[in-house]
């Protein structure tokens, strides 16, 4: 191969895997879900963002998880009208702030947990909740996913991430229109399905996709989408549940 060829099928190579690179990017951005939620036209009712990391293990006073919990909630852009409050149980205790607004409900968890240490004795084991509803707003509980990532990596923690959306449609849903929702919405976020639960109360899937890092295994496969849609008899509505890796709410 002449100098000039090698130069031009290197280029070409290295436009590939950077197109490939770009791709990829665009699958693994936090909008996809959203855009693939929104594929099905139902009305957004409310989307929550969870996430849970380990803190660490140390002691803590209430005192000081009550300052812990201010100071994340002020991250969070809450100051005011929450309400902080303390519970505890057989080897376990929780600290939690609470704060209910016309727009969404946020809530923010210590627990300290006491278990064996490598040389069987008892340490307290800190982990840090956060729970983030939103209502009707999609692409703002979007932002509060980026903002707790950004707040876990900023006190050294790699969160669990579980995003949660829900809307609704009038009437209830052929299983046409049930099979035709599933392929649009995993064809957006390009997921295979693992396993389909259809019965009278609910059809629940749940599938694999490249788009998201996060996996959790089901009977030995890897599931990381989960899609689930139900019927309100009193309301004559069908509601759609669409989570990443999975729904955690009851439906």
């Amino acid at each position: 191969m002449k100098l000039s060829g090698k130069v031009s099928f290197m280029a070409l190579l290295w436009l590939a895997v950077a197109v490939q690179l770009l791709i990829n990017r665009d699958l693994q951005r936090p909008g996809n879900v959203v855009e693939a939620f929104s594929s099905s036209e139902a009305i957004p009712v409310e989307a929550c963002v969870s996430a849970y990391g380990n803190f660490g293990e140390m002691e803590l006073t209430g005192e000081t998880k009550d300052t812990m919990l201010r100071n994340l909630a002020k991250q969070l852009g809450i100051t005011e009208d929450y309400e902080l409050t303390a519970s505890q149980g057989d080897g376990y205790q929780e600290s939690t702030l609470t704060k209910n607004g016309k727009y969404g409900k946020t809530v923010i968890q210590i627990v300290s947990m006491n278990t064996t240490g490598d040389n069987n004795e008892v340490v307290t084991q800190q982990v840090i909740l956060c729970d983030i509803t939103v209502y009707d707003d999609l692409e703002y509980a979007m932002n509060c996913k980026e903002r707790l990532e950004d707040i876990y990596e900023e006190i050294g923690m790699e969160p669990n991430l579980n995003v949660y959306l829900k809307g609704k449609t009038a009437g209830q849903m052929t299983k046409k229109r049930q099979e035709e929702l599933l392929e649009k919405i995993f064809g957006t976020l390009n997921a295979s399905v693992v396993q389909e639960i259809d019965n009278e109360n609910f059809y629940c899937v749940y599938g694999y996709t490249g788009a998201f890092e996060r996996v959790i295994y089901q009977n030995g496969e890897k599931i990381n989408v989960n899609l689930a849609i139900t019927y309100n008899e009193e309301e004559d509505m069908t509601y759609l549940h669409l989570a990443t890796p999975y729904i955690s709410q009851s439906f």
